[in-house]
């Protein structure tokens, strides 16, 4: 027996060893936590275990991820949950199910991704599942974490099920190569949900011929559960993972993404786009791979794909790189140097799924924030970096749903935390082109009486207003730089086009013509630190000014 053989006969029997824990018998609904490696906070998290769990066969896992407000008691106990009905269904198909808290309302980003991920590795190492049977799912927000968390982790899961979810990034769907969808939506669900999310993802699946299905149930609003739940389990029990696929395509804007299966992305060339990597095991002990946007790269080649114990050849858009042995505690590590690839066998070091800040970017020097009446400084700062990464005139933003985690003066900021600190809009950008008079109609329908809209009034780049909210409506901009008869090239977020609560548009929204870049709001972010010499420095200038009387205002333009 070759030392490849025996290594991964080590693994398999590693692999079947039974958890360190003594096993739970079910049918048992468990109460747990978790002491967080990040904070040191204790966590919580249900796992139900069905009678089928005897301590000694392996059960599949359903990952069912609460929507906005919930909890992990959400899908478990609430009556708008059918008062546990996957717990019930579950029972009778022997399906194990787990709900993470998430860290509550996080988008499961950042934090609230590393949660669902250190509960997988909990329950994977305290209990007995199939971990090629894992399902994700999730209602509303977890059904949106669903579809992120699927194209990040692909070799993690046997398939994702978003119940009433919405947007994800097209770009990414290509990485769902060897994972089947399965989005189910209520027909009276608001419409712009699966026109920003399942419908488009499901269009581009067919388009690459993977596996996407979009199941639209009449006469249903959001939460399908009532209707779908028997045919959701029963379609997750036919599903398992593919654990040696001879062809990896895989896209990642941000490196703390990039591995998947035996490939990572560990270094992105420029920040902004998306680096991929698209790589197939050939006949004579090889793989060819072409890589976009990388710099460093990392292939672990698969005993269950090729003969370790004999020289490996790789090539990259048909040239040769490397030729010769590679063991399985050694990984080839690929580096682009003057635009050449050049690799070598080193020891293998793949980033666990659960690290956190691992790849530091800059540090704060005044933290921006969302405080003001008018305007604001992570305002300011956020319109400056979209303007600055599409290229446009001028950038629009403002604080709608806002949730993130504010920045410190002085902290050190690593990339996992521009998701933490820009939340809940992970989106891509947008540019449309509109006539100055119709921006300033945009910028005015945005300046609301309402306290409670405040969140709607436009931070600005690339001009300057100013309001009084005591004149008539169509009035309220008394002082601006934007010139009415221009037609100016304007930036955002794509949530204030596609969704429509966002932002009010002056009576356009579906109605402007734009275009989707690339480039998100998370790695324009990245991108506009990294110009900025690695610091995050927030301020005002007076670009928008109340000039309400009553209100303390600065000198006019």
């Amino acid at each position: 027996m070759n030392l490849a053989t025996i290594a991964l006969a080590l693994i398999h029997a590693c692999a079947a060893a039974p958890p360190t824990s003594t096993p739970t018998r079910g049918p048992v609904d468990l109460a747990l936590t978790y002491r967080s490696d990040i904070d040191g906070t204790i966590q919580p998290y249900r796992l139900y275990l069905p009678s089928a769990y005897d301590g000694t066969r392996r059960l599949p896992l359903f990952i069912a991820m609460h929507g906005t407000g919930g909890d992990q008691n959400k899908y478990f106990d609430h009556p708008t949950y059918g008062d546990g009905i996957y717990k019930r269904q579950a029972e009778k198909r022997g399906i194990a199910v787990v709900c993470p808290h998430g860290r509550g309302t996080t988008e499961f980003r950042g934090i609230g991704e590393n949660d669902v991920l250190t509960v997988l590795q909990e329950v994977c190492k305290r209990f007995r599942i199939d971990e090629d049977r894992i399902i994700c799912s999730g209602q509303s927000m977890g059904g949106t974490g669903t579809t992120y968390l699927c194209c990040r982790y692909p070799d993690l899961f046997a398939a994702g099920a978003p119940l009433a979810s919405t947007y994800g990034h097209i770009a990414l769907v290509e990485n769902l190569r060897h994972v089947p969808m399965l989005y189910v939506q209520g027909a009276k669900d608001w419409p712009i949900y699966a026109k920003d999310g399942p419908i488009p993802i499901t269009k581009r699946m067919s388009e690459l011929g993977y596996a996407g299905r979009l199941w639209m149930i009449p006469d249903v609003q959001h939460n399908t559960m009532a209707v779908s739940t028997e045919a959701v389990l029963d379609w997750a029990l036919q599903q398992r993972r593919v654990t040696h696929p001879k062809r990896v395509t895989f896209r990642a804007y941000l490196p703390i993404h990039g591995k998947a299966y035996w490939t990572e992305i560990q270094d992105i060339d420029e920040i902004g786009p998306f680096a991929e990597i698209d790589a197939q095991i050939k006949p004579g002990n090889a793989i060819a791979a072409t890589i976009k946007n990388a710099r460093r790269v990392a292939l672990r080649p698969d005993p269950a794909l090729l003969d370790l114990t004999k020289p490996i050849r790789v090539t990259v858009s048909g040239k040769q790189v490397f030729t010769g042995p590679c063991s399985h505690q050694q990984e080839i590590s690929l580096t682009k140097s003057n635009g050449h690839w050049q690799a070598a066998a080193v020891p293998r070091n793949p980033r666990p799924p659960t690290a956190y800040r691992t790849h530091k970017i800059g540090k704060v020097i005044t933290a921006p924030t969302q405080a003001g009446k008018a305007e604001t400084s992570m305002g300011t700062w956020m319109a400056d970096m979209i303007r600055d990464a599409a290229g446009a005139d001028v950038a629009i933003y403002n604080r709608r749903y806002y949730r993130g985690v504010p920045f410190r003066d002085g902290q050190d900021v690593y990339i996992v935390d521009l998701l933490n600190w820009i939340r809940p809009c992970n989106r891509c950008l947008s540019t449309f082109t509109i006539t100055g008079k119709d921006l300033l109609e945009i910028i005015e329908d945005n300046i609301r009486d309402d306290p409670k809209q405040a969140e709607f009034l436009l931070q600005v780049s690339g001009c300057r207003y100013a309001f009084d909210r005591n004149r008539a409506k169509g009035q309220r901009t008394v002082e601006t730089d934007i010139l009415p008869d221009k037609s100016y090239t304007v930036a955002c977020e794509n949530q204030v086009l596609s969704r429509g609560d966002t932002c009010f548009l002056a009576g356009r929204f579906d109605k402007i013509p734009y275009e989707n870049l690339v480039i998100t709001n998370i790695t324009g972010a990245w991108r506009y630190i990294h110009k900025q010499g690695g610091k995050l420095d927030g301020h005002t200038d007076g670009r928008v000014r109340d000039l309400t009387p009553g209100t303390t205002s600065r000198p006019r333009l």
